[in-house]
């Protein structure tokens, strides 16, 4: 059995992805660091109202807030990357600076998780969480460039699912592995 319950998990996550779209549209969600600590908390959302094993509220309230924190703070990265990769042609940095911040904010969101005892993700699950995270995010920002239609709420909400399908995916792969033997380690891959 899984540590979320992840059709409910995609379905919330499919609404709020609505419900961002249309803010955009209405033009509620204009301040670029509200943005972030919304799609931050969200997602955390999303995890807390899906855990099978519930938390006290004060902890699930605790942990939506460092996510949103957490959020803004890759943000701030990002814009900081942004100012050190000048030297790099226009295409290739905003892709090292897009990558890098969106790995680094599935690693510290990893580790906010397993903090948080939520789900105890392996430095494998999580470099695995972390990829699916650059490549979602990499699509996105392709697909961003070729629709002038969708705002940037379009790579938040791929790295949402991005993350959450690594979550289920990791998941799914260690309830698969057989209990180990006395003395081998149980979240190894061969």
């Amino acid at each position: 059995m899984g540590h979320f319950l992840y059709a409910r998990q995609f379905l919330l996550l499919a609404g709020f992805s609505v419900l961002l779209a249309v803010a955009t549209r209405l033009r509620l969600l204009t301040d670029l660091i509200v943005c972030f600590a919304v799609y931050g908390a969200l997602h955390a959302g999303s995890l807390v109202f899906t855990l099978r094993a519930r938390q006290p509220a004060w902890r699930s309230c605790l942990f939506i807030l460092g996510a949103a924190a957490l959020s803004v703070t890759v943000l701030h990265v990002g814009m900081f990357g942004g100012r050190f990769s000048g030297s790099l042609s226009a295409n290739i940095a905003i892709y090292a600076v897009l990558g890098i911040s969106a790995v680094t904010g599935a690693v510290a969101y990893g580790i906010l998780i397993r903090l948080f005892g939520i789900y105890a993700l392996t430095p494998l699950w999580l470099a695995v969480v972390s990829l699916a995270c650059l490549l979602a995010t990499y699509v996105a920002f392709f697909t961003l460039t070729h629709s002038h239609s969708l705002g940037r709420w379009w790579l938040a909400v791929w790295w949402w699912y991005a993350f959450s399908g690594g979550l289920w995916y990791c998941d799914r792969r260690q309830n698969a592995m057989p209990i180990a033997a006395p003395g081998e380690n149980r979240g190894a891959v061969r």
